[in-house]
């Protein structure tokens, strides 16, 4: 991965020392600071800006990192002379240039380069005036992205990955493929730190041990520097991938074994075949064929969703591609033509996959694929089963699906997540556990959580970090506002769709 792809903006909240968040309000754009829990208002996206002239790398280190602050709303936080915070600027004007700077808490602050003066305040009262930090000057960042996510070591180029032979993480590998190489990012609201969960349920320690209970040396602060992420631990030292295992290093601001690319962790599926229940494979330099039973690395594939067109493309281990050849045959190929794209349809829980000649993927007597102008029938047919997802973690716009306080009714606006183990059962459907108890639906399409047998629900992949379920009624999940997770929607275009 080159320097030239290393993230220029973050989303993230700010959260002051009465532990309420930075908040971009739609009335008059006002700025307060009231936010309890991190919410689409309470997230910034933090856009750096690149130091400009002869050293001014250097300087910036010392200075601060030079960076703008847009809401929600896509307009630029600024600051006047008189200390007056705005955010209803809709491109980087007079005084909406901040000087991010770490201290050695892990907070940060946030100082004004037009006036040199520094935001901070409570509840309604957000100013930007102070000469100098105090602790009303501080704020804590929180991660506003979902928490499974890949970590790339910007020394290495290699990503961290879970060794389950030896127990550690490592970082070692040249494609984030797998379970293993799923990092849950938790984060801590009592000390406002992340803890670094692994797909064995385990937390990474500072000495590279994984523990299976939280505790001080399993606890980071973290850092933003350009866009890369710095997790130190308790005793000031960075977590770095210069080590055979992932631990913390004693070092006095972190170099490139210490910083780290965020990544979105993508799906991961198998493409079974409905009618023989075999499993499609795309080794390197062999064609695409369908006759194993069991799912290994050269059965996985990642899925990527063209935001514009909705085609689909299966990227293997290798970092090749399904594609079509001029014989109507299944390669494996490197080009990332228009032969690897193709439209899923999806009938119930399966699937068809036309190429672009509007062919069908056909399974032939040899377990060859090709494609083939026949209707869609069920030689065409295919289960797409999610692998990379021990633990599904649903995300709508208003929040994460969780259980709602006191009840048996999950809800899809909580601050927090709870967890689901999921399973596929052989005819291609998804059922829901959150410690022992099922997602169920009841008679007005809510999903609740008992010890019933779970309800069979479908998954379809809406972009390359959505889905949407549809649930035994026939109808899609919604995720309201007010928190009502139901099953109500007659169509894609109505459901809300979960980033996992």
């Amino acid at each position: 991965m080159a320097d030239s792809t290393v993230p220029v903006s973050l989303p993230c909240g700010f959260i002051n020392a009465a532990h309420r968040y930075l908040s971009a309000e739609a009335f008059r754009f006002q700025v307060v600071a009231t936010g309890l829990v991190l919410r689409p208002r309470q997230v910034w996206v933090l856009r750096f800006v690149s130091p400009q002239g002869a050293g001014a790398a250097g300087q910036d280190e010392e200075r601060g990192q030079r960076v703008h602050l847009i809401s929600s709303l896509q307009r630029f936080l600024a600051a006047d002379p008189n200390g007056k915070v705005t955010c209803e600027q809709e491109g980087p004007g007079s005084g909406a240039l901040f000087l991010l700077r770490y201290y050695p808490d892990g907070k940060v602050s946030l100082q004004c380069e037009l006036t040199q003066r520094y935001l901070g305040g409570t509840e309604d009262n957000v100013t930007c005036f102070a000469q100098a930090v105090s602790e009303g000057e501080k704020w804590s960042l929180q991660l506003a992205q979902h928490p499974n996510v890949h970590l790339l070591n910007l020394g290495k180029k290699r990503y961290l990955r879970l060794d389950p032979h030896t127990g550690h993480v490592r970082c070692n590998r040249d494609l984030p493929w797998g379970i293993e190489a799923i990092i849950n990012l938790r984060f801590n609201p009592k000390e406002n730190k992340y803890g670094l969960w692994t797909a064995d349920g385990n937390l990474l320690a500072a000495d590279g041990s994984l523990q299976p209970e939280g505790s001080p040396h399993t606890l980071f602060r973290l850092e933003v520097r350009g866009g890369l992420l710095a997790l130190r631990d308790a005793d000031g030292k960075y977590l770095t991938g210069r080590e055979a295992v992932v631990k913390t290093f004693k070092t006095d601001k972190p170099g490139r074994d210490e910083l780290f690319v965020l990544e979105p962790s993508l799906a991961q599926v198998a493409l079974r075949t409905f009618h023989t229940g075999v499993y499609v494979g795309c080794k390197p330099g062999a064609d695409v064929s369908a006759g194993a039973t069991a799912v290994g690395d050269t059965e996985v594939f990642q899925l990527l969703i063209n935001e514009a067109t909705k085609e689909t493309c299966f990227r293997s281990c290798s970092g090749n591609y399904i594609g079509v050849d001029s014989s109507d045959i299944l390669v494996s190929t490197s080009a990332q033509d228009k032969s690897v794209w193709f439209s899923l349809q999806y009938q119930a829980q399966r699937a068809t996959l036309r190429s672009a000649e509007n062919r069908y993927v056909t399974i032939r007597p040899n377990q060859r694929m090709m494609v083939y102008p026949d209707l869609p029938g069920k030689v065409t047919e295919f289960l797409l089963m999610l692998v990379n997802r021990p633990l599904v973690i649903l995300q709508s716009e208003f929040g994460f699906v969780g259980l709602c306080p006191g009840t048996q009714r999950l809800d899809g606006n909580r601050p927090d997540y709870d967890a689901s183990v999921m399973m596929i059962t052989e005819d291609g459907h998804y059922r829901f556990r959150i410690e022992n108890k099922n997602w169920t639906m009841d008679k007005d399409g809510l999903i609740m959580l008992t010890g019933e047998r779970g309800s069979d629900f479908i998954i379809q992949f809406a972009s390359s970090s959505c889905l949407v379920m549809k649930a035994p009624n026939n109808k899609y999940l919604v995720a309201e506002a007010g928190g009502r997770l139901w099953a109500g929607a007659v169509d894609v275009a109505s459901a809300t769709p979960f980033r996992y």
